[in-house]
């Protein structure tokens, strides 16, 4: 545990002091900025901001029309923003030739996996942590039911993980940084589209299973502000199924 520890918090000072980061950062909130307010502007235009003290009704339409768009802007973006960051977990290693040194180290590959998968992770909420500023500042002019809007984030948390996890395979695959950005990319795009696969199948096993494995289903329980295990069961099990390939991938690599 103190291997994975260690890895993790050198990776994620790295990650979060490099002006790669801080560039990402600047995107996401220069595009997380526009698009709210423009949500904003869009709830104000519907002549429902007058009764937001009165909450209600008005609070769950501010709910739907700003936070859950919100959210899903930000889902677009660290889709594609993500494997900018995590391509630097072990892709940037092995450029640097740091990743042999890791590798004859007297640490398991399931500690350097692990470690590594919580320095992406901790990055990657980093940016959340960013996102969620918008929708806790918006308390100061309105009033909505804060346990919903800590399942929407638990929700979009559990998928950025699955991001990072994706992206931290596609790093292990290659030495280029750009493979592996472009490999983690179509990674986190292919995670949305697998599910749809099976949709309106004839074929009873086959719907049943894309549907349980189709994240859009899985992430819009959170975005009604329901709390299902088998959602939380999924996400774990998919995180935990890419930090496993790539500890296969680091294990392999010790064998050459």
């Amino acid at each position: 545990m103190r291997a994975i520890l260690l890895i993790a918090r050198k990776d994620f000072k790295l990650i979060v002091t490099s002006p790669l980061f801080c560039f990402v950062a600047a995107l996401c909130t220069v595009v997380w900025s526009l698009m709210y307010l423009s949500f904003l502007r869009q709830f104000a235009a519907q002549g429902l901001m007058a009764n937001m003290q009165g909450g209600g009704a008005a609070a769950q339409s501010l709910m739907n029309s700003v936070f859950v768009q919100h959210i899903s802007v930000v889902n677009l973006v660290l889709i594609f923003t993500l494997p900018a960051i995590t391509m630097r977990l072990i892709a940037e290693e092995k450029k640097m030739r740091s990743y042999d040194l890791l590798l004859t180290s007297p640490i398991s590959s399931t500690d350097i996996a692990v470690g590594k998968f919580l320095a992406g992770l901790g990055a990657a909420t980093a940016l959340l942590l960013i996102s969620f500023i918008y929708p806790a500042g918006t308390s100061l002019i309105a009033k909505f039911h804060w346990p919903t809007l800590i399942i929407l984030y638990f929700g979009i948390f559990l998928i950025t993980a699955l991001y990072a996890a994706a992206g931290l395979f596609a790093s292990s695959l290659t030495d280029s940084a750009m493979l592996a950005v472009f490999m983690a990319v179509v990674f986190n795009l292919m995670i949305w589209f697998v599910g749809q696969s099976g949709a309106g199948s004839d074929v009873k096993w086959w719907a049943t299973l894309s549907e349980y494995i189709s994240v859009g289903n899985h992430l819009s329980n959170f975005l009604k502000g329901t709390l299902r295990v088998s959602s939380i069961v999924f996400f774990t099990s998919a995180v935990g199924f890419f930090v496993f390939l790539c500890q296969r991938v680091i294990e392999s690599a010790r064998w050459r």
